[in-house]
């Protein structure tokens, strides 16, 4: 949608009934195959023939990457302009293998001089209990290529340390499976499950504090825009945020900066920081290649990450489109009405309600109700198997 205001043509690349297809922003539709997911991106990109692609999720990214990598060894006709789009639009193919290995990010930042929690990448029961000797409890265990909270544990004992390894590595359960495939129309799941693929565990130090992002728009190794905020509330435990607030830090500005020009990266990406309780010292988490939550707000200039990429793409000057706000706290539509509707901090917040589109708002109102309401969401919260 925000790409489409400024003048784009939209096309998208996604399951049938995504909500995206709700909308009027979209141009065409390009079917995702999770059993091909790469060959449906080629015939996407090939078809459409666009200026710039942009992932919308981590799985989206790798495929992208290894289309990248298939391209790079093809003789096709199509091969050249393939890699040229993508270089285009995720910037630097060197970087592709450091930004999917944590451990590769991992040491960049550490070389860089950027503040981090110590972490590692652990293969095993006994290299969780060697980490966990030297740096100790709590601690945070997460599987590579999830996002959103899903597929993080955060452990205050050896016990609980071990259990988890052991659950994020291991392939999804079969009902976890079926039931996203079922209710959720998502089977990007179903070829690991059958493949029996363990997942990538790493282990970092917790950080006692909040939560703070930023997302930005770059263009070969520069940040054009950014939003910064402090994250008040999420739809759940180191889950995606619902309620924000714009934040300024130096310490988070450089730290992106540093790492977009290190990875001469293009397109727009996310940081994940963690803000010390008792400092406020900043710490990075993680960074996410690809579009984030706040990516489509537009706050002004300098603070405009699509209308400041478009403007790049097509040789025209930056946007400095006025922005009046409540005050500087945003409720994230429809996140923000799956917490406490009742409060001050929702009553008080900006609303990022998207009225021009009043199909993709019911279609949000549906997901609201069938989270608060349905027995079937109910009773699979308590098991484990819904996550909004």
């Amino acid at each position: 949608m925000a790409f489409a205001s400024r003048g784009c043509g939209v096309e998208v690349v996604c399951p049938s009934g995504h909500p995206a297809l709700s909308t009027r922003a979209v141009r065409a539709l390009h079917r995702y195959n999770a059993i091909a997911p790469i060959r449906s991106f080629r015939a996407a990109l090939l078809q459409s023939r666009p200026e710039i692609v942009v992932p919308s999720d981590e799985l989206a990214m790798r495929h992208l990457h290894r289309l990248y990598r298939i391209a790079l060894g093809s003789r096709d006709d199509s091969a050249p302009w393939l890699r040229e789009v993508l270089i285009r639009s995720l910037g630097d193919p060197a970087s592709y293998a450091l930004i999917e290995s944590r451990d590769q990010f991992m040491a960049m930042i550490e070389r860089e001089g950027i503040r981090a929690p110590e972490t590692r990448t652990v293969a095993s029961p006994e290299e969780v209990e060697a980490w966990l000797e030297r740096f100790g409890f709590p601690a945070v265990l997460k599987a590579d290529g999830t996002s959103g909270g899903e597929g993080v544990k955060i452990v205050h004992t050896p016990a609980e340390a071990l259990r988890a390894y052991r659950t994020l590595q291991s392939p999804l359960a079969a009902a976890i499976v079926a039931k996203r495939a079922i209710f959720d129309r998502d089977w990007n799941y179903v070829m690991p499950w059958l493949a029996q693929r363990r997942r990538s565990i790493s282990i970092q130090s917790f950080v006692t504090g909040f939560d703070a992002n930023i997302a930005a728009a770059c263009w070969q190794g520069e940040i054009l825009a950014s939003i910064a905020v402090e994250v008040l509330a999420t739809a759940r435990p180191k889950g995606p945020a619902t309620v924000v607030r714009l934040l300024n830090n130096a310490a988070m500005s450089r730290a992106a900066e540093t790492i977009v020009r290190e990875l001469k990266f293009s397109g727009l990406c996310g940081f994940d920081f963690m803000l010390d309780k008792a400092t406020g010292e900043a710490y990075l988490i993680e960074m996410n290649a690809r579009a984030t939550q706040t990516s489509p707000l537009s706050l002004g200039r300098g603070r405009d990450p699509i209308g400041s990429l478009y403007a790049r793409i097509g040789g025209e000057p930056a946007p400095s489109t006025p922005v009046v706000l409540r005050n500087d706290r945003i409720a994230l539509f429809p996140q923000a009405w799956q917490g406490d509707t009742t409060s001050e901090m929702f009553a008080a917040a900006h609303h990022d309600i998207p009225w021009e589109e009043p199909e993709l708002v019911r279609l949000g109102m549906q997901q609201v109700r069938k989270f608060r309401n349905e027995k079937w969401v109910q009773l699979f919260s308590k098991i484990g198997l819904y996550q909004p």
